[in-house]
């Protein structure tokens, strides 16, 4: 038995699942979770000596690869002057006018924890902006396991959500509408159904929490129009496409400017962070300078802004990060379809995702049509032979700036195996 599975056989005793996160369980691909021990670059270590590269890059924070030289300098220099004051730091500051350089959307922004409290947070603000009650989002994407969002496509897909959890009440959820990601129409008929109702619109400008999927031409475009035109709130959840694709995000890429935008632990290298922020109108309504409350006593930690300012400082001073994730991305995208012609390769910049069914993926009803058991397999043979990817089919692989050329070649030449 191999220290990991010593230890996960102990967790489970422990922590419910034996893990912190469902997804590290590894149950949908039959697999015992590695326990990591470190990691450098685009490697990772676990507790038996094994070494892979990493596609999962921490959920893709690591944009840097993992433990940078510039953000570990900036943590050990941070931890010197203490961990946590629960007061206000030049490091926020900082941070706050780094932010809204790099995504001129946002005028003010708010330091939080995660993106899950971030984007609980950002509803809030756009209900005590508007005065209604009622949110929009898709099916398929993910925004945390706050209440509310934790709602999903009915056999209809555009009706009042139900939960989609044990402990949360129907309640929760009535005010949460469900879209079709892609498809305008479905937008369209609840803002006719709910007029003046709908306070706010939340999306994955990519759809990376179902895979990946990429808006279709016009759809980010009409959704910002249909928001203007109702007065309704659009909020950009790029907890995970926010400086990822660009320097500016999702919204620098496809040229779409939002209300609202969520931030996840990119912000913090890693650790834990989250940010919310925007129009100054709306974010003027946050406590204290409003009545939305929100507050928190690690918010702005100083031993996380340090090492965010490391990680989004490294952005303006090399211009050609994005070229070479990009061309990276599209190296592993092109390889994966010459290997499996039958089967989807969709992504953009640095997170591609192989699905294992025949049809084209556009929403979350054509991604569940993919073969799971057959991406179980897939991704056992990825991990024995040194292959660390994300243990879910509807998840992205990422690159980061460590990885190399010969990172994807190896990661080609264990797929074709797979074939053999």
């Amino acid at each position: 038995m191999t220290h990991s599975e010593q230890l996960f056989q102990e967790a489970v005793h422990y922590i419910p699942g034996g893990v912190n996160s469902p997804v590290r369980a590894f149950g949908a691909v039959g697999e015992t979770p590695r326990f990591i021990r470190r990691a450098e670059g685009s490697r990772l270590y676990d507790v038996d000596g094994r070494v892979y590269t990493d596609y999962v890059c921490s959920w893709g924070a690591m944009l840097l690869g993992h433990n940078p030289p510039a953000v570990k300098k900036a943590v050990l220099e941070a931890v010197q002057n203490g961990l946590s004051f629960g007061a206000a730091t030049e490091a926020e500051v900082k941070m706050a006018k780094l932010i809204t350089k790099l995504v001129p959307s946002v005028e003010m922004v708010r330091m939080v924890n995660s993106g899950t409290e971030a984007v609980m947070s950002a509803i809030r603000a756009a209900r005590g902006f508007t005065g209604r009650d009622k949110v929009i989002k898709f099916a398929g994407c993910y925004h945390g396991h706050s209440d509310s969002m934790l709602a999903k496509a009915g056999s209809g897909g555009i009706t009042t959500g139900v939960p989609d959890s044990a402990g949360v009440p129907q309640g929760c959820a009535t005010d949460t509408l469900l879209a079709q990601y892609n498809d305008l129409n479905s937008v369209e008929r609840l803002f006719q159904q709910n007029k003046g109702q709908i306070a706010a619109l939340i999306v994955e400008p990519v759809a990376v929490n179902m895979g990946v999927v990429e808006p279709a031409e016009g759809f980010l475009s009409g959704l910002r129009q249909i928001c203007s035109q109702n007065g309704t709130v659009l909020i950009f959840d790029e907890v995970i496409t926010g400086f990822r694709l660009a320097p500016g995000g999702a919204q620098e890429y496809y040229g779409i400017a939002a209300d609202l935008t969520v931030f996840g632990k990119i912000i913090g290298a890693g650790m834990p962070v989250g940010a919310y922020g925007g129009k100054r109108e709306i974010m003027s309504q946050v406590a204290p300078a409003g009545p939305v409350y929100q507050a928190g006593t690690l918010s702005g930690n100083p031993v996380a802004m340090a090492a965010g300012l490391a990680q989004l400082g490294q952005i303006q001073s090399q211009p050609l990060l994005y070229q070479k994730l990009t061309r990276e991305g599209e190296k592993l995208r092109e390889g994966l379809r010459s290997l499996f012609p039958q089967y989807t390769v969709t992504g953009v910049g640095s997170f591609s995702c192989l699905f294992f069914t025949q049809e084209p993926v556009t929403d979350y009803s054509s991604a569940q049509k993919s073969d799971t058991q057959l991406f179980a397999r897939f991704f056992s043979h990825m991990l024995n032979n040194g292959i660390y990817m994300a243990p879910s089919q509807f998840e992205a692989m990422f690159l980061s700036s460590a990885h190399t050329d010969n990172d994807i070649d190896c990661f080609l030449e264990t797929a074709k195996e797979f074939l053999l």
